[in-house]
């Protein structure tokens, strides 16, 4: 159990990192909202048979009520559609570059939702964390001064992606909150249920394509969403959000500084792009600046609890 955490959230980024071939690929041919519809659809088609497994297995697994109801709708609406339908839409009218700059604030924007909304507290090894996990991110992206982050037509797409990283941070740490009451499954695929009726209703009034419409997309399309629905937002935030049951959401927030790093190594894989030292270097800055919010300060505060007890 000492490196569980720490191998849990490296491999939740690296299955993370997989949603962004595979947005390319399906926003190809799909309009965003139809995307994220359909995403959910086969996320929730995916879990809800465990759920209802879990709850016959554990009777005590608390129902859905009505006090948790308009936290569910919240969680859905403003938590699981921006990090689905805007980042799509941000990134075809902005630049992968650009996005890499703008998710380097999710893991602040958590701490300080953490702060406000859990009161929980920051400590200097986690300046120092999330410090490194920056700096290894920027040597990783290979970003460069004067990259035109903020000028011109992208501004509209650069801001659509930071909306998509504050919906990220809203549910990481909201979703934190309603874990107190119910278990990890039951989080996600109530949420999704929410998000994927809220896109449903968007395709069916927005006036282009509805989402009932699935003939003519391209079986590559329906592969890019089996990965965004199976992977990146079924199996890896199962694992994420039992992770994140367990630790603070400042302690797993500078985990997420590992996604562009996974992101470089699925280039060089796919795409045949070749790592430079730099990259290398940012990629140990991440994993060290990972490893003393995940594993180290987790130790370090229960020798403290045990040596008071």
């Amino acid at each position: 159990m000492r490196y569980l955490n720490l191998i849990l959230l490296c491999a939740v980024n690296f299955m993370w990192a997989a949603q962004y071939p595979a947005y390319k690929v399906a926003s190809d041919h799909m309009d965003v909202t139809n995307l994220s519809f359909w995403t959910f659809v086969f996320a929730t088609a995916l879990l809800l048979p465990v759920l209802l497994w879990e709850r016959r297995r554990k009777p005590e697994v608390r129902r859905l009520d009505r006090s948790a109801v308009w936290g569910f709708i919240l969680l859905g609406v403003v938590g699981c559609i921006p990090p689905s339908v805007l980042i799509a839409w941000g990134i075809s009218h902005s630049t992968a570059s650009n996005a890499a700059i703008i998710s380097l604030t999710i893991p602040v924007l958590m701490v300080i939702l953490a702060a406000v909304m859990l009161g929980e507290k920051m400590s200097w090894l986690r300046y120092v964390s999330i410090g490194m996990a920056i700096l290894g991110t920027i040597l990783v992206s290979k970003i460069k001064s004067g990259a035109g982050v903020f000028t011109g037509g992208v501004l509209v797409g650069n801001a659509a992606i930071f909306v998509s990283g504050a919906g990220s941070a809203f549910y990481n740490t909201y979703g934190k909150k309603l874990l107190a009451r119910f278990t990890e499954l039951q989080v996600l695929v109530y949420s999704y249920v929410v998000a994927g009726l809220a896109c449903g209703v968007l395709s069916f009034f927005g006036g282009g394509r509805p989402f009932y419409r699935i003939t003519g997309y391209p079986l590559a399309a329906w592969g890019a969403v089996l990965v965004l629905g199976g992977v990146s937002w079924g199996l890896a935030m199962v694992v994420w959000m039992w992770v994140l049951k367990r630790l603070e959401v400042t302690q797993v927030s500078a985990s997420i500084y590992l996604l562009p790093l996974f992101g470089v190594l699925f280039s060089a894989v796919t795409l045949h792009e070749r790592l430079t030292i730099m990259q290398v270097a940012g990629g140990l800055f991440v994993f060290v600046g990972t490893f003393l919010t995940s594993d180290y300060e987790t130790r370090r505060v229960a020798k403290k609890l045990a040596a008071g007890s």
